[in-house]
């Protein structure tokens, strides 16, 4: 058994806490063994795919049009391979030929489910598709809910260890609070059950329409994004000395202990100059996966992060930085050392935007923000894109640091 199938029945403990035990297709016997022996018809088969020791999404076995919207909700078409694979998944279930070639099994009793939770929360029968993703600090199950038709209803999410819980209810919080928020150009999903289960936290949320009418921001797009987010709170502007956040990101550093990085952003956060800038909210990880866009609305959804009283300009920041390393992180972030710069620079941000004599040092903050992130939650440990601190953050940091002298004394 790999790490990838302990996760998997671990996860399953957490879903379906009535039994769920990995096997083979039509092998149940493990699973009338290990409970009270129950008709072969009580027990449902779910398909880890590509394979239980590879799970990315778990699908129901049995329902063709529940598999083949889970596939087509939880794909990413932003490349042509991704769109190859997500064509053949949907032409196997659609044959039924999917359950012949995928022979790993999921098999759940009946019982206290949590299938049964959310029909009871959301008043309507429900069926899951589950997207497990790849192994992260951060990773939780998100499950997809459908009618037995096929229909989105909406996506749940469960806190499944210590970071998760906090994120679950940090979105669970955030959603709330966007409820009266005023985004003219923008739509996020609503809240529409918050609970536990299994003693975990659960939230569930309204789906987006997000599909083929929708495609990534423009940066046009993006940075109209942007000033409706920052303006979800009172944009200020205030020398950073003075500010909230320089405090509230000090005390984040100095929490990292002995940490060898943590000298280093200790410093550098000492040195940026006292220069004037914007605060304001920031979504905390806009991302092409978070954020879909027609010419007049963007549909942006994972707000477990949102945080406010931040520089402005640092969700810019990151998708610059999260495209810019998408075909290597070397080059990707030489070429957002500039680009990041002509984004918060640009005229779409206008009044709400730092000024340019503190462009560097918005930038500085945000990677310092981000390798403390990184390095509380230990995503550098876990060998994602753009996690090695030491790699290439500090060396980045170091950079800004100097340009951001240059800038502010030549205001």
């Amino acid at each position: 058994m790999n790490g990838e199938t302990s996760y998997l029945t671990d996860l399953a403990e957490v879903l379906w806490p009535c039994g769920g035990l990995l096997g083979r297709g039509g092998d149940t016997a493990a699973l009338t063994r290990t409970a009270a022996p129950r008709p072969r018809a009580e027990i449902r088969e779910y398909l880890p795919v590509p394979s239980a020791r590879n799970p990315r999404v778990i699908l129901p076995a049995t329902n063709r049009y529940a598999a083949i919207r889970g596939i087509s909700a939880f794909a990413q078409h932003h490349s042509l391979r991704e769109r190859m694979r997500t064509a053949v998944l949907t032409t196997a279930f659609a044959s039924g030929f999917a359950p012949l070639v995928l022979r790993d099994r999921l098999h759940v009793a009946a019982g206290p489910t949590i299938e049964r939770e959310l029909s009871a929360a959301l008043d309507r029968d429900v069926i899951i598709a589950i997207h497990v993703g790849p192994p992260r600090a951060n990773r939780k199950p998100v499950l997809l809910l459908l009618t037995p038709a096929g229909r989105i209803i909406g996506y749940a999410k469960i806190g499944v260890n210590d970071l998760t819980t906090r994120l679950v209810l940090a979105e669970t919080r955030a959603l709330r609070r966007l409820t009266d928020a005023n985004l003219p150009h923008m739509t996020v999903p609503r809240l529409l059950h918050a609970g536990d289960w299994n003693g975990r936290p659960m939230l569930v949320q309204e789906a987006l329409p997000v599909g083929g009418q929708t495609d990534r921001p423009t940066r046009h797009q993006l940075l109209r994004c942007v000033t409706q987010i920052c303006g979800i709170d009172a944009v200020t502007r205030r020398p950073l000395a003075g500010s909230r956040y320089r405090e509230s990101l000090r005390d984040r550093v100095a929490a990292l202990g002995a940490r060898p990085e943590a000298a280093a952003l200790r410093t550098a956060l000492h040195r940026l100059p006292d220069v004037q800038m914007p605060f304001g909210a920031w979504h905390g990880d806009l991302t092409r996966w978070n954020i879909a866009s027609t010419p007049r609305r963007a549909f942006v959804w994972d707000w477990e992060r949102l945080t406010f009283d931040v520089p402005v300009g640092f969700d810019a920041l990151h998708y610059e930085l999260n495209e810019a390393v998408q075909a290597g992180v070397d080059t990707g972030v030489h070429r957002w050392l500039d680009s990041g710069a002509r984004l918060l620079r640009d005229p779409m941000l206008g009044r709400v935007g730092p000024r340019h004599e503190s462009v560097s040092t918005v930038m500085a903050l945000y990677l310092i923000d981000l390798a403390t992130r990184f390095l509380h939650d230990r995503q550098a440990e876990g060998g994602g894109r753009g996690a090695a601190v030491d790699d290439w953050m500090l060396p980045a940091i170091a950079g800004l640091e100097e340009r951001a002298a240059r800038e502010a004394a030549g205001r």
